[in-house]
This record gives structure tokens, C-alpha cells and sequence, in this order.
């Protein structure tokens, strides 16, 4: 249930956002397709406490190209829902990526990496101010992007 209200809230957040009637939120339509980018990342300690909570939509070395080729592959393998709103299509991808600590670290970048015949490029960096995280602790990276089919 907590996942469905969470992935209505996103897409909600996305539509809403997206398709206002401010200038800066009108969708452009880029060449890549990808219009919206989102990550937030959680950090539990090792008894499931939420420790840390961010979001942002700000991003360093991002490579659409890889990033397409990802939610191609998505699509290929599972059934993606085409959303349609002012005769605009669109997809909106949500990827979980979780990473559990087994020794005391300085954690400070979140990743959307993709692996191809074993090797793993980086396709957008979410960085911010460093937590020190704990044995046992789990992070959870939550990236949502849109693009327009």
C-alpha cells in the first residue's frame, strides 16, 4: 500500500510540476527525451531508523544517452504505463537501488550506474554533503525519470 500511495505521490509531484502553467515548468521537448529527473536517497541505521532524508532534481555528469539506453532496456523487459496528459505521452520510470554498509564510511555521491557486458558507466551523480554511516546501516536510492515516448 505505502508503495502505491509513494509511486501516485511521484506522479502526481511530476504532473503537476510538469504541465503548470509557469514558464519554467512547460515541458520542452529534447531531443533525448528525458524532461524530468528526481532522486531522493534515505539512509537507515542498522535497527531501520531513518537517519537522513534528500531530494533533488540537481545532477553532475549526466549521460542521457546512457540513461535512454537503460529505460529502453526497462521497457523491453517489463510492461511500462504510457501516461497521457494535454496530448503529451510520456514514461515514468522508477528505479530502487539499496546499499548496505558492513564497516564506518563517509557516504556523499548517489549513483544511477548502469552495467553493460560487465562493465558499469556512471550516468548521473546526485552529490551532497557527506553522513557518516555505521556497520549495518542501509541506503536507499530512489531515481525517477521521465521522458516522453
Amino acid at each position: 500500500m505505502k508503495k502505491v500511495l509513494f509511486v501516485l505521490c511521484i506522479f502526481s509531484i511530476i504532473v503537476f510540476s510538469v504541465f503548470s502553467s509557469e514558464a519554467f515548468a512547460q515541458i520542452s521537448q529534447p531531443e533525448d527525451g528525458i524532461f524530468f529527473m528526481f532522486v531522493q536517497v534515505t539512509l537507515r541505521n542498522s535497527d531501520g531508523n531513518l537517519v537522513t532524508y534528500m531530494e533533488s532534481n540537481k545532477f553532475f555528469d549526466v549521460d542521457k544517452k546512457i540513461i535512454n539506453d537503460s529505460l529502453d532496456h526497462f521497457s523491453s523487459s517489463m510492461e511500462i504505463p504510457i501516461f497521457e496528459l494535454n496530448d503529451t505521452k510520456f514514461q515514468v520510470f522508477i528505479i530502487e537501488s539499496d546499499t548496505e554498509f558492513d564497516s564506518s564510511t563517509m557516504f556523499a555521491n548517489a549513483y544511477y550506474n548502469v552495467t553493460i557486458d560487465d562493465r558499469t558507466y556512471s550516468a548521473a551523480r546526485f552529490q551532497f554533503d557527506s553522513f557518516l554511516t555505521s556497520p549495518g546501516d542501509e541506503v536507499t536510492a530512489v531515481w525517477t525519470i521521465a521522458r516522453l515516448v
